[in-house]
């Protein structure tokens, strides 16, 4: 698939880079893996935290959307950008849907020695070019990281140390909270694609709104209520709670379903968007939650039906409810 961006959407194009990286090593770490995103722009994109022994790993990431007529990943940063010589830049080209198969990952410090420097109107400007595909006597290559294997550089190589797929989902305890963080950004990852959209995160995370989407034309908001339904062989889940007396419900909020099959690692092709306002009408009312029943796998249940829709193109749908 081949992906053309005009000069004026390279922001546009960066930010999705980025929100790519951020959901793959959240993925692929299952959670040994979370992400800071700074209020404010000093030269780095984000802090990668690593639990299990508290490392801050600061990140820039760098997206391209073509290749150059040599195959090539080619970026171009200014030298006064690289402002931390322990931080990792990331480097990685959009292809579609997804990251290309392999990613550079390299401290600045040695990015800063072996990059091409040129020097244009007085500002110094750092190039490296690089191939999509491992081996070969690049001096980018041994930074080259196959893009499912983004976490391990990051030193997450699988929860739990080396723990089997089968020991992972022989596990009796869920971890739902864990869940719900993959299904947030997930549906982060999804709005981030609609260049329309400008995406904010609460912080605190004190409220409704999980995720706040701002069309940047018509400069109309449209705020996001993520839950996640997962299931596996062994646990079987299949309703969605929201509490009664912390829901404000709203025309511009919204509750999107994500379901995680955790067999596979993979979310379900389709998800729920429910208008908040009608939440109470599809809903059976339990105390103080209120109660979606869905059918594990098939996020289907004959009150929600009309509520679905792709999970690859959410962005184009909240994007054309704000237009």
């Amino acid at each position: 698939m081949e992906i053309q961006w005009h000069h004026g959407q390279t922001l546009a194009a960066g930010q999705v880079a980025e929100f790519k990286v951020w959901a793959e090593l959240v993925r692929q770490s299952m959670g040994g893996l979370h992400v800071f995103l700074p209020l404010r722009d000093l030269g780095i994109d984000g802090v990668v935290h690593r639990l299990d022994d508290g490392s801050y790993i600061p990140v820039q990431v760098k997206g391209r959307t073509e290749l150059t007529p040599a195959g090539q990943v080619h970026i171009t940063v200014t030298a006064t950008s690289l402002v931390d010589d322990q931080a990792l830049v990331v480097a990685a080209l959009v292809d579609g849907e997804q990251l290309g198969p392999f990613v550079l990952v390299i401290e600045e410090a040695a990015f800063r020695t072996l990059a091409v420097h040129n020097e244009v109107g007085g500002r110094e400007y750092l190039t490296a070019a690089f191939q999509l595909h491992e081996g070969g006597d690049s001096r980018w290559a041994p930074y080259l990281v196959g893009r499912e294997k983004l976490a391990e550089r990051f030193g997450v190589a699988a929860p739990a140390g080396a723990a089997t797929t089968e020991d992972l989902l022989a596990r009796s305890v869920v971890d739902r909270g864990h869940e719900g963080f993959l299904g947030e950004m997930e549906v982060v990852r999804r709005l981030a694609e609609a260049e329309s959209l400008n995406l904010l995160r609460p912080f605190p995370d004190l409220e409704t709104v999980e995720v706040l989407a701002r069309h940047v034309s018509t400069r109309r908001f449209l705020g996001i209520q993520v839950k996640t339904v997962g299931w596996d062989r062994d646990h079987l889940e299949n309703r969605v709670y929201v509490r009664r007396a912390s829901s404000r419900s709203s025309a511009s909020t919204f509750v999107c379903v994500l379901g995680w099959d955790r067999d596979a690692g993979l979310f379900e092709d389709d998800c729920l968007l429910i208008p908040s306002v009608e939440l109470p009408d599809i809903a059976r009312a339990d105390g103080e939650w209120m109660e979606l029943e869905l059918v594990p796998g098939a996020m289907r249940h004959r009150r929600t039906d009309r509520y679905r829709k792709s999970l690859l193109s959410l962005g184009l749908t909240v994007a054309s409810l704000l237009e």
